[in-house]
């Protein structure tokens, strides 16, 4: 009986072995009637270093500007993305509703029970519709919303077939105000498939952050990479894990001192799949 129990189990691990070894098709979605529990969790430290004359530095130490200046900031959101029935075969209406949220300095960084509506069709990114928050002024929800709609925008992933040791890349912007500038920058993330085991996708990232443009008035230098980890649910078409890490450095010139720019981040989202 032993025997027969330990074939089956044999059996049953060279099914799923085999079910991918001509790899998968990399697809990222919500899907309707699905239930999906999330944490995100991000930190941030910057260094500001400023460079001038004794005259200069002098003025910052009486205004009380530490030279450098070290911020950091810790955060963690909870909230559930839940889906509803598809409707007429075409799309399907979905709640998000933050749980919790917490910081390092103690505020809420988006109060608890807020909601956020919207639909979606199957194999698009979600569009959201609107907002409902206790305590919160018309002008707020409507950067709530406009920031998770960036947010919902950046899951769009390319449909690709995969193998393990294929990879691909995805370019997005970046900008940065500095005083009266903007610094455009692009994003490049680069995915590689390292490996597939019991229906989990393992991807590796790497980042490159590069200038798009000059800035005339200020002279800035900036550059910045990241590296990380996606692991992908294939059967449910979503990420399970997906952590990043990043660096920055930045080099501002202005009309009478220069500013030395040093950001580090990581940012780790985790996710709980339950079908309804």
């Amino acid at each position: 009986m032993e025997r027969i129990i330990l074939l089956f189990i044999m059996l049953a691990q060279l099914s799923c072995a085999s079910q991918y070894q001509q790899g998968l098709i990399f697809r990222v979605q919500y899907k309707p009637e699905t239930k999906y529990s999330q944490t995100i969790e991000q930190t941030s430290q910057s260094e500001i270093k400023y460079i001038g004359s004794k005259e200069f530095l002098q003025t910052l130490k009486d205004k009380n500007i530490l030279n450098p200046t070290i911020t950091k900031s810790h955060s963690i959101i909870e909230a559930i993305v839940s889906t509803g029935k598809l409707i007429d075969g075409m799309y399907f209406p979905l709640r998000m509703e933050f749980i919790k949220t917490t910081s390092n300095d103690g505020k809420t960084i988006i109060p608890n029970g807020t909601i956020i509506y919207g639909k979606s069709t199957v194999g698009n990114v979600p569009t959201l519709d609107s907002i409902t928050s206790t305590g919160l002024n018309e002008e707020y929800k409507k950067v709530i919303l406009q920031t998770m709609r960036g947010a919902f925008a950046q899951i769009k992933f390319p449909d690709k077939k995969l193998k393990v040791g294929d990879e691909f890349t995805i370019d997005s912007p970046l900008s940065i105000p500095i005083a009266e500038a903007t610094v455009e920058m692009a994003i490049t993330t680069n995915y590689k498939l390292i490996s597939i085991l019991n229906g989990i996708a393992d991807f590796d990232i790497s980042q490159v952050y590069a200038m798009k443009s000059k800035v005339i008035k200020y002279p800035i230098k900036a550059t910045g990479n990241g590296k990380g980890k996606l692991l992908y649910d294939i059967a449910n078409n979503f990420w399970r894990k997906y952590q990043i890490e990043t660096e920055m450095e930045m080099n501002t010139t202005f009309d009478n001192f220069k500013l030395d720019t040093r950001s580090s981040g990581s940012l780790t989202q985790t996710t709980v799949i339950t079908t309804k």
